[in-house]
This record gives C-alpha cells, structure tokens and sequence, in this order.
C-alpha cells in the first residue's frame, strides 16, 4: 500500500486548538471538492455544491508515493522523537488513511497525537486521536458530525449552518478566510478576519482562530 502525497513537513500548527504546537504534517494528494486546478475551480464549486474551490489556497497536488515505511522514515528525518503531534491533512485525507498508516505513525511515535484535518465528507477509516472538521459541505451531506474540533470558514460558509451539530464537538472555531493570489499563496484579509472576530464576539460559544503561520511566515 502507497499513499499519494503532496508534501511532508515539520513546523508549528497554527491555528485552532493545538495552535503552537510542534508538528509534523503529513499532506495527502487529492481532494473531493476540488481537483487543484486553478481553472477548475468555478466548474467545481459548481460540480460538488461546495465554495471553498474558489478560495482554496492548498497545493494539494501529487509529487510522490510513499509507503507507510518510507513515509515514517520521511518523518524521522524530519521531526525529533519526541514528537507531540501528527496532522494529517489535504487536500482531504480521508481519502486515504487506513489503519496501517496509523499504527506505523503511532509505533514510530508513540507520544504523539494524531490528528486529522478533514472537510467531514468522509467516513474515518481509522482510529485517530483527534479529528478536526472544517465542514465544506451542507449538514445533510457530512459523514462526519461530532469529533474534536469545528472549524468554519467566514464568509464562504457560515456557522449557523451547523448550529445543529455545533454542540457535538468540543472546541467550535470560525476562521477568516484567506485572499488567494494563486494556488499556494495567500494572505489573511483584514475585512474577513475583522468580520470573523465580530460574530464570534456575538456568538461566544464559538472562538476565533488565526492562522498564525501566515502571520509569522512558516508552512
């Protein structure tokens, strides 16, 4: 078994509840909202009834195949051993995960929490610590609705769309979305954070995220 990847990296997590947080992230190739394809991005935010292809800012695509072996060699060399925490992310990850990946990440790393950034469109097909979803879908269309954490993204989509599932997750986030300039490169927008940080004033059941890295210039 291989798994289609886009990139493997070592940083800080920035945003949401592990945010400054030392990690090793794991990008899968390959998304269900979004081929990755600047050109594609209209046909398929029409396609799957989902906004975030136009303002995706995720290189998710393929550069390589690695192994579950070869991906926590990749790792070693990468992050020290006494790793806290692996996100696993996309693109959508749950296209690919199993349970082999897991346990080889969790042998290599057995201090560390595993974590997985998913749009919920997916059922898990693994035992993870920590599941984290930024839903892109309406309610009815989600395979996931409770976990870990919720992260919406303003204004693209709106919290109140899943007022019905907030309450079964422990954290509940909303998070400006980016300005895009090309697939890869954006900024965060002063408007989008600015109207984020006044719902959540008004909501305060939620909070408000920042993605940090884009702040501080790290992947």
């Amino acid at each position: 078994m291989s798994y289609a990847l886009a990139e493997t990296f070592y940083t800080l997590q920035g945003e949401g509840y592990h945010a400054g947080t030392p990690a090793l992230f794991i990008r899968f190739a390959g998304c269900s909202m979004w081929s990755g394809q600047q050109e594609h991005r209209e046909r398929d935010a029409t396609r799957n009834g989902a906004g975030c292809p136009l303002f995706c800012d995720t290189d998710f695509r393929p550069r390589e195949r690695l192994s579950a072996e070869q991906l926590v060699e990749r790792g070693r060399a990468l992050a020290p051993a006494e790793l806290p925490l692996i996100v696993l992310t996309g693109g959508e990850p749950l296209l690919q995960v199993d349970q082999q990946l897991v346990d080889a990440l969790r042998a290599a790393w057995p201090r560390a929490r595993i974590a997985v950034e998913t749009n919920g469109a997916h059922e898990a097909r693994a035992a993870l610590d920590w599941i984290c979803v930024s839903p892109k879908v309406p309610v009815g269309r989600l395979a996931i609705t409770s976990g870990n954490e919720i992260k919406v993204v303003m204004p693209a989509y709106s919290p109140e769309d899943y007022a019905t599932i907030a309450g079964n997750f422990a954290h509940r986030w909303v998070s400006a979305e980016a300005c895009t300039t090309a697939i890869g490169h954006s900024s965060l927008d002063g408007e989008a954070l600015g109207r984020a940080a006044a719902w959540a004033m008004r909501n305060p059941a939620w909070r408000l995220t920042v993605q940090t890295h884009k702040l501080i210039g790290i992947p």
